[in-house]
């Protein structure tokens, strides 16, 4: 794989990694996911992450990844995406889910949605329970309609 973020990957490599990303290794899930989506953007992934936020990823640190680039993914094209805010929104509402991808769930919802500066992104806790969660947006979020 290249390292040159301004090279997009090509139809093969994305193939190579869409496979990786469903791997049963979660090391190999997480570094599929960390190259095509953190690193490259590739737009390409955004059903799978969609797919693995959902249910189908079990692997915390994976599942942090995850949502950590639906989020930048949709920030950086630009564009609300309904159902990478509702799969992010019903994540950061999931009691039952680890506080520390429900909270990377909800800032990278804020972050997608243009309601959070990357300086302040950088520094608040991932925990859910440290964050000041507007629940009422967030509800919202949950039934987004463009």
């Amino acid at each position: 794989m290249k390292l040159d973020k301004e090279t997009p990957p090509s139809e093969e490599v994305v193939d190579a990694g869409l496979k990786l990303m469903k791997s049963p290794d979660p090391e190999t899930r997480y570094e599929a996911v960390w190259a095509l989506c953190l690193h490259w953007g590739d737009m390409r992934t955004l059903p799978m992450l969609r797919s693995m936020l959902e249910g189908q990823e079990t692997d915390l640190e994976v599942q942090i990844i995850v949502a950590r680039s639906v989020g930048s993914m949709v920030q950086r094209c630009g564009q609300p995406d309904e159902q990478s805010f509702k799969s992010l929104a019903r994540v950061a509402l999931d009691e039952s889910a680890a506080s520390e991808f429900r909270g990377v769930a909800y800032i990278s919802l804020r972050a997608a949605a243009g309601l959070l500066p990357a300086a302040e992104e950088a520094h608040l806790p991932e925990d859910i329970h440290h964050l000041e969660v507007d629940w009422k947006w967030l509800r919202a979020m949950d039934g987004f309609s463009a």
